[in-house]
């Protein structure tokens, strides 16, 4: 091949990489800095002591950072299996469930948006879905990043349709947590936030 065939060729490579937004399937370092009041967490959990709240916690703590819960407008059976029978078609159906209107949340306050979500058969959680259908358009220009927790089988289609449902956005490369150790992995949710926003987030003065 001639060299600057080649070399032609590298270039727009290299432009197309610079020019593709990040999506979930993402191996690519990448931070923020901001002050912690322009930075939310936002999660849903089906239990009180669901292993997605511990987590959406820890974060918040670490970074001082706003805490909202996303809450279906009928909820979901506090009996697992019932549980199970209630969300497992809405997950393979990619159904919506409606939701209530989260309590103080103003997208437009913040610059970086932390979401999590239970991994459910796959994906992300129903409410978790209606939630950024919700509030896409508002997200535009924020940095979101989703985490989730798991029985085990990981990221899944989770990141890959966090991606799909918000295009053209900023989007940081996701993380999994496995739910059976996530009470002893406080120290790996606070790297995944603080390595997120540089590490030192900066107080408002």
């Amino acid at each position: 091949m001639d060299k600057r065939i080649f070399l032609k060729s590298m270039l727009l490579l290299a432009v197309s990489a610079l020019l593709t937004p990040l999506h979930a399937g993402a191996d690519r370092a990448m931070s923020v800095q901001t002050t912690t009041d322009k930075v939310a967490v936002v999660y849903f959990s089906w239990s009180p002591k669901g292993n997605t709240r511990f987590a959406a916690q820890t974060i918040a703590r670490k970074i001082d950072a706003r805490l909202f819960e996303i809450k279906p407008e009928k909820p979901y059976s506090t009996d697992y299996r019932t549980c199970c029978d209630e969300a497992k078609p809405e997950c393979y159906g990619k159904q919506l469930r409606p939701i209530r209107q989260v309590e103080g949340f103003d997208p437009a306050q913040y610059d970086v948006i932390f979401i999590g979500t239970p991994n459910w058969w796959g994906t992300m959680a129903p409410p978790v879905r209606t939630f950024l259908t919700n509030y896409a358009s508002a997200f535009q220009g924020k940095f979101l990043c989703l985490f989730q927790t798991n029985g085990g089988g990981g990221m899944q289609r989770c990141g890959v349709e966090f991606a799909e449902l918000l295009p053209g956005h900023k989007i940081f490369p996701p993380k999994a947590f496995l739910g059976s150790t996530i009470r002893d992995s406080v120290s790996d949710l606070e790297n995944f936030v603080a390595d997120r926003l540089s590490g030192k987030p900066r107080r408002k003065q």
